[in-house]
């Protein structure tokens, strides 16, 4: 149970130390930078609004189609995440021709915004950079536009819709009529300058076609906040368009350099690695159980210190060298009698005692701070019961001011050191960490 609560808060602890991490340039993960791109493009707008739709209900969807161009600024900030600062220019249009219902209209866009841009290639549903790869966008947009009718003919003089579909330089039904043809000029303007928020919302695919060039193809379904792009007074739906586009991209610097982990070792002399000894006990460390034996102790097969009375104290430090087999010894190796053996017994359980309640309090509410409380505890009611546990050498590399004592500033360091890759450090051994800050 103690176990499954210190893991949840080593991972808790991971966690901020994660966040901590973060915000340090000299432990955060590096980052895969990339320089803006910037590309260019053109394509056609179709209006979906109150004039135009019974031409297109009677001649298809794109009957009124307008040319237009766009530029684009884009920066990806992420695997997951590109902003896009662009603007289109062109214009919509559209015509009704039936006796009852001629209405027409041209209008210039000009449009500027802000697309956040989600690509599919962010090494989860695709790989990183893939030859094609598509995109969704959502952004917000100004939109500033004008509408005007094409009313005149090349003189000046209305136009008028007669009942059999014909236009003529008269009203309906004056003698001596002549059939005439609109010159498609619009010229009389419906309504002053004009602005308003779009919403886009755009679907695309990208082509990688060089380090340096790509090409896109891209849909965009733009929703305006207004009625009356068309000048229309009538209406009773906002205006919406598409713009159906390709473009061309140039993205500036160059691809980050995959590092070639093999390279790193080329100059590696493996075969000195595996002879190696670094204790000089003459046994390789590879298969040295004891690594850090001092040089002069003799060692068996396995590097250990002999101990040749077996009581678990190597010869070298053992002051009783010829304890009687099973009998128990201090950490001296000196034999102990049975009032010293129920001393410790009883000092042992004070001790449990103390580490039970330090361990109870902190998983009854595990936090930095309640970590900090605990080491505060242990600071002002040192341990007195002669059975102090020494640091183990493992852990010794993070007692950073070599006091012999592990504090929870130091706890929060080696898992920062974990986190940003600083030590070698594996997760059973953080908890082994953990569990000796409690049992020291």
């Amino acid at each position: 149970m103690r176990r499954t609560i210190l893991s949840s808060f080593l991972y808790f602890l991971l966690f901020i130390s994660g966040i901590q991490a973060g915000n340090k340039d000299s432990v955060s993960a590096p980052k895969r930078m990339e320089l803006p791109s910037i590309g260019a493009g053109f394509g056609m707008m179709s209006y979906y609004g109150t004039v135009g739709n019974t031409t297109k209900a009677q001649v298809g969807t794109f009957a009124a189609i307008c040319p237009a161009f766009h530029f684009t600024a884009e920066e990806r900030l992420n695997d997951l995440l590109a902003i896009s600062v662009n603007g289109v220019f062109g214009h919509v249009a559209g015509n009704n021709h039936q006796p009852s219902d001629n209405q027409n209209f041209k209008t210039k866009v000009n449009q500027y915004g802000v697309d956040a841009v989600f690509p599919f290639d962010n090494g989860i549903i695709m790989k990183r950079g893939a030859m094609v790869a598509p995109y969704i966008s959502l952004g917000i947009a100004m939109m500033m536009y004008r509408p005007y009718a094409d009313l005149l003919d090349s003189q000046g003089k209305p136009y008028y819709y007669w009942s059999d579909g014909s236009i003529r330089n008269v009203p309906q039904g004056t003698p001596s009529s002549q059939i005439v043809s609109r010159d498609y000029v619009y010229s009389a303007p419906l309504s002053g300058p004009k602005t308003t928020l779009v919403i886009p919302l755009g679907f695309g695919f990208r082509f990688n076609m060089t380090e340096h060039l790509s090409s896109r193809i891209n849909f965009a379904y733009n929703y305006t906040l207004v009625k009356d792009i068309d000048g229309s007074s009538d209406a009773t739906t906002n205006d919406k368009y598409v713009y159906l586009n390709v473009s061309v991209h140039y993205r500036f610097g160059k691809d980050p350099v995959e590092v070639d982990k093999d390279a790193n070792y080329e100059k590696v002399d493996w075969t000195a690695i595996d002879n190696l000894d670094s204790d000089e006990d003459g046994v390789k460390d590879v298969d040295d159980k004891c690594p850090g034996t001092p040089w002069d102790v003799k060692v068996d097969v396995h590097g250990c210190p002999l101990d040749a009375d077996g009581d678990g104290v190597p010869d070298y430090l053992d002051k009783e060298p010829n304890t009687k087999k099973g009998a128990k010894v201090d950490v001296n190796g000196v034999a102990l009698n049975y009032k010293q053996i129920a001393a410790n017994q009883k000092v042992i359980a004070r001790y449990d005692s103390i580490y039970l309640a330090r361990s109870n309090s902190f998983n009854a509410a595990p936090s930095m701070d309640k970590l900090n409380e605990v080491e505060k505890s242990i600071g002002s009611q040192p341990n007195t019961n002669h059975v102090h546990k020494p640091l183990p050498d493992e852990f010794k590399d993070l007692d950073k001011n070599e006091d012999g004592f592990i504090s929870a500033k130091e706890v929060a360091s080696a898992i920062d050191g974990f986190f940003s890759g600083e030590n070698s450090l594996t997760v059973d051994k953080i908890n082994r960490l953990i569990d000796f800050f409690f049992e020291q």
